[in-house]
């Protein structure tokens, strides 16, 4: 009975959809994949119109750029023959004869209109046609200056670069002439017609789109075809400041406005660039031509493809609903019985085969993919607890044996997280016509909340009697303790006092001293009979836990038993916890005492106080830590250790193993009373005959000094104050009244607050100090001390009371009382007591 593939799963739906998914993503990466293919080949046919576009106008660039230069290279031959004919032998022919050697000069180059022979005064001499100007100097020029200052290295294009000269543009060109010292002789120009270029340019085949422009280095337009004369000699800075080596580049024409590709190539020897542009809507037409065809082909092949798609998958659902029809009828029977929240089984007892829903594959903590289709791999996989696996197949047995009408068993199996979980399993099996058990079927269910609250819900009520029987027990105590407390009080006054007047040696002192040592074990029981109801666990201010565990020690140190070695271990330097210093002694004193009275025959005492930081919430044997510092005192023996039956009952009141005489049984319930008082846990850990160890933790209350241990000094005496002393016991109002006599006061006794109440309301400036205990049947003592103050706010006012706790300080402080007695009374606290109050009362 774990968990297999339940018949009524969605494994068909699963498969189905799995089909769909994949028919659908392998159809969608189809159409990605051509679609993106698609969009790659336009991306390279884009590239591939920029590239082409690019190597043609480039090439088209330099080739006019070459041809360009040789028609400039033609005009400087004709300058360099010139200059070297006029230096060698012209200089000294007639002016007419150079004009004629000039015509005939220029006549051989058809580009040249006119050659002119400046001398080094910047005068014209000479020129190849027309009449020379009379005195025309054109020192002032451009170019002149330039060949003058050598600062042109051979030809000069002058500046302004475009002249009109018939109507026609041209450039003038010019190069230096040197004497027979090579020094500057004059200059030798030529004016170049630029039509010839624009003939040839329009003889080339640029295509629609295209130009050709002349630019100087400047971007001054000289010649463009197709035509633009109102642009020519106007700069364009931006057909010669681009790259030259960029592929692809592309600018807004500043010409026409249009956005173009451009090949600029440098024409050589002269400072002009020949600019190709080519419109890019008409380099760019055939690839968009051709991305138009390839966006139709794509649409149309994805609109098939999507069709195609859709009638798959839906013939894909038809298969699927009439399989969804047939799960469905399956799966109600299934939902019906998941229902229930119940896991179910079905066994094939001839054939073993096992069938497990999926709710009781998750009760057994089986994995959802694990194979369990008979009942050995069922056995195999599930974890059973020891205790249970017994009851378990004999449950089972019993029912296919037919002892058992039907099959009923509860029983733990482990999760793979190593909980347990409760499962209750009912079933019953089929059998054939000889009573064969052929058929094994039932259902299980999940009882561990059930059985957790069960269990909670017994340990809080045993807790709840166990407080009320506390209760109870501690209300009977502290009621018989208190009024023994008065008893006793009087027997230690009286007997002090006895003792404090017998003679040294004497058999009366000898007595006396017996009757202190009786009346003082009368008080420690007394004391743990108070600390146990809760009704006397003193003051609540920091302790230093080291001194008092240190002095614990130092007391059992000297009278520890033959054997018995003591190892101790205190590191908790000044730390303090809320407390009361008697009260956390008798914790520490409790449990060495009974480690020790555990090691009969000798052994190990170890006692450990250490700091510890509790990170997170612990649960102890008594009580529980939430996170913070913390004081742990470890007290451990090697003795015979805790029986079971008396670790569940060590901590009640007057439980004791002990024999009559030897133990009040007080011990460890004082202990569980104090450490819970004071917010603190108690933890035991014990083994038969290996020793029990202690664990006290109290939390952690700051730091503070150890005590400071005084020496006996003499008693502080009055000088006839008159104190009223209160009680309803008439023993403890004598014996007040005998001990503050011999302390020097002049005392007034009252056996009832109400009768000392009205003395003092009649004479209020009689009493110097209210002595007044607080527990009366009439008005409590802290009650009395209001009303006296409503007569004589000054007065300072000492209540006694056997009930010192935080409830009692806690409403003596508020109101104001003076100081607080412990009864029963000792001659030292009360004369120091009433020392204090009457110094700190202002002068009358």
């Amino acid at each position: 009975m774990s968990s297999a593939v339940s018949p009524f799963s969605d494994t068909a739906s699963l498969r189905f959809k799995r089909l769909r998914f994949g028919v659908l993503t392998l159809g969608m990466l189809v159409i990605l994949a051509f679609t993106v293919s698609s969009a790659y080949d336009s991306w390279r046919s884009y590239h591939r119109a920029i590239a082409a576009t690019d190597r043609e106008i480039g090439n088209l660039a330099n080739a006019l750029a070459e041809q360009t230069a040789w028609t400039f290279r033609a005009v400087d031959l004709l300058l360099i023959d010139a200059a070297q004919w006029y230096s060698s032998d012209g200089r000294n022919s007639p002016p007419e004869r150079i004009n004629e050697i000039l015509a005939n000069k220029s006549a051989g180059v058809k580009q040249v209109s006119l050659m002119t022979i400046i001398d080094a005064r910047g005068t014209q001499r000479h020129r190849s046609r027309g009449a020379l100007p009379p005195n025309l100097n054109v020192s002032d020029r451009s170019y002149f200056i330039a060949q003058r200052d050598g600062a042109a290295h051979g030809l000069f294009m002058s500046e302004p670069l475009v002249t009109r000269s018939e109507n026609r543009a041209a450039v003038e060109l010019s190069r230096r002439l040197d004497d027979e010292n090579g020094a500057f002789a004059g200059v030798v120009t030529a004016i170049m017609n630029l039509d010839d270029i624009k003939q040839f340019y329009r003889a080339v085949n640029l295509g629609v789109g295209t130009a050709v422009q002349l630019v100087r280095d400047d971007g001054t337009l000289l010649v463009r075809n197709p035509p633009a004369l109102e642009a020519v000699g106007r700069q364009f800075p931006e057909l010669a400041a681009a790259e030259t080596s960029s592929a692809g580049l592309r600018l807004v024409n500043p010409i026409d406005g249009k956005s173009d590709f451009i090949a600029i190539a440098p024409v050589r020897d002269v400072p002009l660039r020949l600019t190709v542009t080519r419109e890019a809507a008409v380099a760019l037409q055939p690839w968009r031509e051709e991305t138009t065809r390839v966006a139709i082909r794509t649409i149309i092949f994805v609109l098939l493809g999507t069709l195609t798609l859709a009638a798959l998958l839906r013939q894909l659902r038809r298969v699927a609903a009439g399989e969804r029809a047939l799960r469905e009828s399956e799966e109600r029977y299934a939902l019906a019985m998941e229902g229930a929240n119940e896991g179910h089984w079905d066994w094939d007892v001839a054939a073993d085969r096992l069938f497990l829903s999926p709710r009781m594959r998750m009760l057994y903590g089986a994995r959802p993919d694990s194979v369990i289709d008979s009942r050995s791999t069922w056995l195999a996989q599930i974890v059973i607890h020891p205790d249970d696996m017994e009851h378990f197949e004999t449950a089972i047995r019993d029912h296919l044996s037919g002892r058992t009408a039907r099959y009923e068993s509860e029983y733990r199996v482990r999760h793979s997280n190593g909980d347990w979980h409760w499962l209750r399993g009912r079933g019953r099996c089929l059998r054939d016509a000889a009573g064969n058990p052929i058929r094994f079927v039932g259902s299980s269910t999940d009882i561990t909340a059930q059985k957790q609250s069960q269990a909670d819900k017994e340990q809080l009520e045993g807790q709840l009697r166990q407080s009320h029987k506390m209760e109870a027990i501690g209300t009977l105590a502290g009621g018989i303790a208190h009024d023994f407390n008065n008893i006793l009080g009087a027997i230690l006054g009286y007997g002090e006092l006895a003792h404090q007047n017998s003679a040294e040696g004497s058999s009366l002192r000898r007595y006396l001293d017996n009757v202190m040592h009786a009346a003082e074990r009368a008080k420690l029981l007394v004391e743990g009979i108070l600390g146990f109801s809760r009704s006397g666990f003193g003051e609540r201010e920091p302790v230093n836990i080291r001194s008092v565990v240190s002095e614990t020690l130092e007391l059992l140190g000297a009278s520890l038993p033959a054997g018995i070695e003591l190892e101790s271990q205190i590191d908790t330097g000044n730390v303090a916890v809320i407390g009361d210093a008697t009260y956390l002694h008798q914790v520490a004193m409790n449990l060495c005492t009974n480690a020790i009275q555990a090691m009969a025959h000798g052994g190990l005492l170890s006692v450990i106080l250490e700091c510890i930081e509790v990170s997170e919430s612990r649960v102890l044997s008594r009580g529980s830590l939430v996170p913070g510092p913390y004081v742990r005192l470890m007290v451990s023996d090697t003795g015979v250790g805790i029986p079971p039956a008396v670790l569940e009952r060590m901590f009640d009141p007057f439980f004791t193993t002990k024999s009559v005489g030897e133990g009040t049984g007080l011990g460890l319930s004082l202990v569980h009373g104090i450490v819970t008082d004071l917010g603190g846990a108690i933890g035991v850990t014990t083994k038969a005959g290996r020793g029990t160890r202690f664990e006290i933790w109290l939390p952690v209350a700051g730091e503070v000094s150890a005590p400071v241990v005084e020496k006996d000094r003499i008693l502080p005496r009055g000088k006839g104050e008159s104190i009223m002393i209160v009680d309803d016991e008439p023993a403890l109002v004598e014996l007040a009244e005998e001990i503050t006599a011999g302390l020097g006061y002049e005392p007034v006794g009252f056996a009832s607050s109400r009768a000392a109440l009205h003395a003092f309301q009649a004479a209020p400036q009689r009493f110097d100090v209210v002595l007044t205990d607080e527990s009366m049947p009439d008005l409590p003592g802290t009650e009395l001390a209001r009303e006296i103050w409503r007569i004589r706010p000054t007065v300072p006012i000492i209540v006694m009371t056997g009930y010192l706790g935080s409830q009692l300080t806690n409403k003596a402080a508020e109101i104001g009382v003076n100081a607080l007695l412990r009864k029963p009374l000792h001659s030292r606290d009360l004369a120091e007591s009433l020392a204090r109050v009457l110094q700190s009362m202002p002068p009358p």
